[in-house]
């Protein structure tokens, strides 16, 4: 059966095969901080030291990817479906952590319903920092939020791939949905 394509397909369905794809990276760093641990430098020490990197001086480490990549999808998903964005706190500081800030994120996700998103291509859609600007919802959906989320999707994977994480395409991928 071939799926209808609307804002709702183009942007909730996706952003959420993306964070899941990213939870299970999330695992990849877990595995590779505890191969990485000595008596020494415990395996916090690696994962810390993981979460903190960055690609460049300039750019938001790991960690501050994976939280925008979820403020992405929430903030994104709430616009659209006109409810309120719900808060988290920026306090992760651990795998573990990020990986609940995901489960919480993909939880909010699939209470937006495609009713709540089909047909919004037209509303508008401000940011606080566009200077009382706005675009339409499917300006946003295809020209700032898809965009946005998956620079700061790949920006977290490349981090971990510059450091050794052993994660290729199918990670970031995460799948397809291959038919016979």
């Amino acid at each position: 059966m071939m799926q209808e394509t609307n804002l709702y397909t183009i942007t909730v369905p996706v952003m959420q095969k993306a964070l899941q794809a990213l939870d299970k990276i999330l695992d990849k760093v877990t595995a590779m901080a505890a191969t990485k641990a000595l008596e020494r430098r415990p395996a916090p020490y690696f994962e810390d030291a993981l979460l903190q990197s960055r690609l460049v001086f300039d750019q938001f480490p790991f960690i501050a990817q994976v939280r925008i990549a979820c403020d992405n999808a929430k903030g994104g998903a709430a616009r659209l479906a006109e409810v309120e964005i719900p808060a988290f706190e920026d306090n992760e500081k651990t795998v573990a952590e990020l990986k609940a800030r995901i489960e919480k994120t993909l939880a909010f996700l699939k209470t937006i319903k495609p009713e709540q998103v089909i047909g919004k291509e037209n509303i508008k859609v401000t940011l606080p920092y566009w200077g009382g600007k706005h675009t339409t919802g499917f300006e946003y959906a295809t020209e700032y939020l898809l965009p946005n989320f998956f620079f700061h999707v790949t920006t977290a994977y490349a981090i971990l791939r510059k450091n050794g994480v052993p994660l290729g395409k199918s990670d970031y991928i995460g799948g397809l949905p291959l038919k016979d």
